[in-house]
């Protein structure tokens, strides 16, 4: 599979809706970039530590293979992807992220030109302090 980094950012974003086992092998394979694998053998592991512990009552060959991985992981993604085209809220972020920097871009712009053409302070200070907003709502954006 090929990894894609926007799951991470679709993981943090509406990861509370997936079941805890699904979360944890996305987590694993995007944000720890494991191999399907290496998910398999912690899991595996994790099955006999709860086993061995008597917390389940789980059979002997009860195991998840490389495939059973990557089906948990396709069907995961698959929910993220769902909530995102509803929801867009990945989307939307961008996009005020994209526009604070261009309105931070253009209020510096109009503060240097205040600044060169002299005109009031007042003007200068509004462009500043339109500068510092939309620095504050990047910082609330990301």
């Amino acid at each position: 599979m090929a990894v894609n980094p926007k799951f991470s950012v679709l993981l943090d974003v509406y990861g509370n809706i997936l079941t805890e086992k699904e979360r944890t092998m996305l987590d694993y394979y995007y944000n720890d970039d494991l191999s399907l694998r290496e998910i398999s053998d912690n899991e595996n592991a994790e099955r006999r530590e709860r086993r061995d512990a008597g917390e389940q009552q789980l059979r002997e060959n009860d195991t998840i293979t490389r495939q059973g991985v990557r089906d948990t992981i396709k069907r995961a993604e698959a929910k993220l992807l769902s909530m995102e085209e509803k929801l867009g809220l990945v989307r939307r972020n961008s996009e005020m992220l994209q526009i604070a920097a261009e309105i931070r871009k253009n209020a510096e712009k109009a503060a240097v030109r205040a600044y060169q053409s002299r005109a009031p302070k007042e003007i200068i200070t509004a462009a500043s302090d339109i500068d510092t907003l939309a620095e504050r709502l990047e910082q609330l954006l990301q």
